[in-house]
């Protein structure tokens, strides 16, 4: 019977070595998954890291692409505003005059703006809508004119004329 306890033994002994063999195994099979997850993740990882770059480069391009829609809407904003400028200008050279006014009295009329301003100014401002043949002088007393007819008022102011339009 002392054999059958050795045998017993040497059985068990097998078998406990047989365990651990397959025990080394599954450790081995297991760090192979571990490091195959690893791998798996940090590729997804890259993958998704690639694609928020892509991404995050796809919206930096449409925001450049509608600041620069803002900008040209903006250029044509400012093109539509001086347009209307022009509309309004045209439409007061073309108009008929005004009943005790001449066509030249009643384009300075229609053509300035009701803004206080010196003589000066005023002048400018004519001469930059293409009134280039205008000289100082029949500027000035076409604005006499006006004020005499109740157009304009004038209020010196120190060497200057201030010169107001009157809405009529």
């Amino acid at each position: 019977m002392a054999l059958l306890k050795d045998t017993e033994r040497e059985q068990l002994r097998q078998l406990v070595k047989a365990c651990l063999l397959e025990i080394s195994k599954l450790k081995i099979e297991l760090k192979k998954s571990q490091n195959e997850t690893t791998v798996s993740t940090e590729t997804e990882s890259i993958q998704i890291k690639a694609v928020q770059e892509e991404f995050n480069n796809h919206i930096i391009k449409k925001d450049e692409e509608i600041t620069q829609l803002h900008a040209m809407l903006h250029d044509k904003e400012e093109e539509i505003v001086e347009l209307e400028k022009i509309k309004v200008n045209f439409e007061a050279i073309i108009s008929r005059p005004k009943k005790d006014l001449t066509s030249f009295q009643s384009q300075i009329y229609l053509l300035l703006p009701y803004d206080e301003d010196t003589t000066e100014n005023l002048y400018k401002k004519l001469r930059t809508m293409g009134f280039s043949e205008l000289s100082n002088e029949n500027f000035e007393h076409a604005l006499r004119n006006l004020e005499r007819k109740g157009y304009f008022i004038s209020t010196p102011e120190g060497d200057k004329i201030l010169w107001k339009k009157i809405d009529k």
